[in-house]
């Protein structure tokens, strides 16, 4: 493989006591299951009416400025709820969270935070960055799936994500945060540890043309015009959606500007009286400075202050001269639902989906090329670029006895990486000793491929009106390829390939004790393969790879009606092939290892109130132990506890919210330390727990004009106290380095339906 021509691309200039409250929260969430909801079965005189159409709001992902005056309830305020047919826990986002109640400019990590369980941090503000250590349920960001209309996406070497390259709030109509491995129809490179489902929105069945204005902190704008089509007649009842968004924004880092463009289209069309055709696609274009500091050490935040990324100053490696990237991501699909017949339907959606990041980043001073002892200004142009091409499918028999599913997805991966030192002062040339090869100025150049064919059976047993007990089983086949003429680490050539092939096992039951009123029960494996940095080695067979597994078994019950709304759950997962990397002794080389894993047990729970006159008190909450086998080390950077409490309102075109998030302390090991060994620790550190407090105020109004028909207003603001949150992210050296939270942040929007 020759190596690539380096073109340098053109830089555009685009100029508390938390116990004590987290224990009153809990408290509130366990006492409200565990107290009041066997009387609310038994309430017959309850005021608001708990028929079978209360227990659960129908899913309706068109948005609407101004809703229709139906009434509060439990239902209707929750900010999030579960289905009284669940056989795993979840947490439902609706679409009324997400439009009315989080920042515009917020990503799926901002709006998945109130949910038990989740954290996350945002050191450049809601969605204005990409968010730091998402977590859920002890598991890290590349330990779970996050799905879009269930197409699985992520990036190929460790199946993390990107939470604002793809998908803004305005593109999103609820998100579904699955705590566990699913059913054996849950699709994905990392069912391991749950999945984060996130949901299109859909077109409107009525004409309208929605533009909507937000100004905000750290110089935020965001304009966004949003065109339903309404029911066309005459192309037998299609629907489309156009959305165009332009946000720009200097974030809350310093000198670390952002803006990106959105495009995003949907279009569904039925074909005779059996068939739906829908055809997807998002498009997005980012423009921003990215401090090489992404976490700072104590001493960088009390010289550099907390909110620190960039500065303008030339001759500094912080300058955003140097630390500056653009993305281009995009995903389609074009789906086709179809019944067949009195019991088959058939779902598919072939899709594909894009990133391409290409970066300026890691400068240093005095290159390679230049004199001894020279000043010069150094830097690494890194392209990160991917293109995945799938196919999901599920075949459906349901019949009075149950409901037969099997089907599969197939996933194809192409990925070119590369990382080459260039001089600035001369034009961004490669930047290589005088008398060596060109390729000597390439940290890694290579290209991966990733290959991933699931097919699964489903048998959802109807065994009486009230009990569903579902088998299933899965089947995984994963491929990893990699041509490295400069791998990663070693530099080194490598040519490698390895497949991993797993059957994974599914057991769930449903019962219904009433019709508001359901337990569940799961047992189910999940499946991680192997990150890709396991072939940054010289002979990747010395490794043994390992795929992660885990086991999980949880408990949980739902309980619904229009007054109150409640689920909780226990849960024991035995985490199996903790993969950690060392070096040989000698040698610069990495070897990776496989300790024996952890046990992660705890509890969760989620309820909602409804107290009358459009008022609901809401509170959630998770406990957890998370702990190595071997060692009783605590998993880093996992949270150990998190917690919400609030209060929603609802009544003549007002709503609001106020409510607090609290996520438990945080810890973080050496680099080396070996989890099956608690001596291996020689370095610790921490970060408290903290609660960051938000609300929400806004009205809307329908005018009987002929041109305006009608508007909203809303402000919506996140950490009232201003306080600076810190989390911990890594010790390197020895010295802790933090992540720190936005400081108070607000945004005012106007929305308009034309």
């Amino acid at each position: 493989m020759s190596l690539p021509v380096f073109n340098r691309a053109r830089r555009r200039e685009v100029l508390l006591p938390g116990l004590s409250a987290l224990h009153l929260s809990l408290a509130m969430a366990l006492g409200l299951v565990a107290v009041t909801m066997p009387a609310a079965v038994h309430a017959a005189a309850d005021n608001v009416a708990t028929s079978n159409s209360d227990t659960g709001p129908a899913k309706n992902l068109q948005e609407v400025e101004v809703q229709a005056s139906t009434g509060a309830s439990a239902l209707n305020l929750a900010p999030v709820q579960s289905d009284l047919d669940v056989t795993q826990p979840t947490s439902v986002i609706d679409l009324d969270w997400i439009s009315n109640y989080v920042a515009p400019t917020a990503d799926y990590a901002t709006i998945a935070a109130i949910s038990p369980g989740v954290s996350n941090s945002s050191p450049a503000g809601p969605g204005l960055g990409e968010s730091k250590q998402m977590t859920l349920r002890g598991f890290n960001d590349s330990q779970y799936n996050v799905t879009y209309d269930g197409i699985p996406f992520g990036d190929t070497n460790d199946f993390s994500h990107h939470t604002s390259s793809y998908f803004p709030a305005k593109m999103i109509g609820e998100v579904d945060v699955d705590r566990g491995p699913g059913s054996a129809s849950t699709l994905g490179e990392a069912t391991f540890g749950g999945t984060v489902a996130l949901f299109s929105k859909d077109p409107r069945d009525s004409f309208s043309f929605v533009p909507t204005y937000s100004v905000g902190s750290y110089d935020t704008n965001l304009t966004h015009l949003e065109l339903n089509s309404g029911r066309l007649d005459a192309l037998g009842g299609g629907k489309l959606i156009v959305g165009l968004q332009y946000n720009d924004t200097d974030t809350a880092l310093t000198d670390s500007d952002m803006s990106r463009k959105t495009s995003y289209i949907k279009y569904v069309q039925p074909v005779g009286h059996h068939t739906q055709i829908t055809f997807l696609s998002n498009y997005n274009y980012i423009r921003f400075n990215n401090p090489d500091l992404s976490s700072l050490t104590r001493a960088q935040i009390e010289s550099l202050g907390a909110h620190f990324g960039l500065n303008n100053d030339r001759s500094s490696t912080n300058c955003a001269c140097y630390n500056y990237q653009t993305k281009e991501t995009d995903l389609e699909y074009l789906g086709v639902h179809s019944d067949i017949g009195e019991h088959w339907s058939i779902d598919d959606k072939l899709y594909t989906y894009a990133y391409n990041n290409e970066s300026h980043e890691s400068p240093y001073i005095g290159t390679k090329s230049g004199a001894k002892n020279n000043t010069q200004m150094g830097g690494y142009y890194k392209v990160n670029k991917y293109r995945a091409i799938g196919d999901t499918l599920q075949v459906t028999r349901a019949d009075d006895h149950g409901e037969l599913r099997f089907g599969g997805w197939f996933e194809y991966t192409h990925n070119d990486r590369s990382s080459v030192a260039i001089d600035y002062a001369d034009g961004g040339a490669l930047d290589y000793k005088s008398g060596k090869s060109p390729s000597s100025a390439y940290k890694y150049l290579m290209e991966d491929r990733l290959r991933t064919t699931q097919l699964y059976l489903e048998y959802a047993w109807h065994i009486t009106d009230r009990l569903t007990v579902t088998p299933g089983i899965k089947s995984i086949i994963f491929t990893r390829d990699i041509d490295a003429p400069i791998n990663q680490t070693t530099k080194t050539p490598l040519y490698y390939q390895q497949t991993w092939r797993k059957r994974l096992g599914y057991l769930a039951a449903n019962y219904l004790l009433s019709n508001q009123w359901s337990l569940y029960a799961q047992a189910a494996q999940g499946f991680l393969g192997p990150n890709l940095n396991e072939f940054y080695v010289t002979d990747p067979s010395k490794n043994q790879a390992r795929p992660s597994q885990t086991m999980n078994y949880q408990f949980g019950t739902v309980y619904k009606s229009g007054r109150f709304n409640a689920d909780a759950d226990v849960y024991w997962i035995n985490y199996k092939n903790y993969v950690f990397s060392t070096t040989l002794p000698g040698t610069t080389d990495a070897l990776y290892y496989v300790a024996k894993g952890a046990y992660i047990k705890g509890l969760e729970a989620e309820a909602t109130y409804y107290l009358g006159a459009g008022i609901g008190v809401f509170a959630n909450g998770s406990l957890q132990s998370a702990r190595f086998k071997e060692s009783d080390l605590r998993l880093p950077n996992v949270p150990d506890r998190t917690a919400a409490v609030g209060v929603n309102y609802q009544h003549a075109g007002w709503f609001a919210s106020v409510y607090d998030k609290y996520v438990g302390p945080q810890w973080a090991y050496n680099s080396s330390f070996n989890p099956d060994q608690a001596s291996s620790v020689t370095a610790t550190a921490s970060s408290g727990g903290f609660w960051q407090a938000s609300m929400a105020l806004g009205y809307g109004h329908r005018l009987n004009s002929p041109v305006i028909k009608s508007y909203k207003v809303r402000l919506q603001m996140d950490n009232l106290t201003g306080k600076d949150h810190w989390v911990i992210n890594s010790i390197s050296s020895g010295v802790p380095t933090y992540y720190v939270s936005a400081g108070r942040t607000w945004f005012l929007s106007l929305s308009l339906e034309i």
